[in-house]
C-alpha cells in the first residue's frame, strides 16, 4: 500500500510543480521551486529504493510537505491573480 501512496504523491508532486511554475509569471518562488524541482527529481530517480520501507516513508513525508508548501503557493499565486 505505500508503494501505491508513494507514486500518487510523485505524480501529483509533479503535477503541483508544473502548475506553480505556470502561475508564478513574477517569479516570486523561483528559487524554493527550483529547490522542490531537484528534490523532486532525486526522489524519482532514486525509484529503486522504493523496496525500502524506510526510504518509502522518508520519500513519502517529504512529498507530503513538498505538496502543502506548493498548494499554499498555488493558493497565493491564485489569489492574487
Amino acid at each position: 500500500m505505500n508503494t501505491d501512496i508513494y507514486q500518487q504523491l510523485l505524480t501529483e508532486t509533479e503535477d503541483l510543480l508544473y502548475r506553480v511554475r505556470i502561475y508564478d509569471r513574477d517569479m516570486v518562488h523561483t528559487d524554493e521551486i527550483i529547490e522542490m524541482d531537484r528534490t523532486h527529481e532525486m526522489i524519482g530517480s532514486l525509484r529503486w529504493m522504493g523496496e525500502s520501507e524506510m526510504f518509502r516513508t522518508k520519500a513519502i513525508e517529504k512529498l507530503i510537505r513538498m505538496r502543502h508548501r506548493l498548494l499554499t503557493m498555488m493558493e497565493d499565486l491564485l489569489f492574487t491573480a
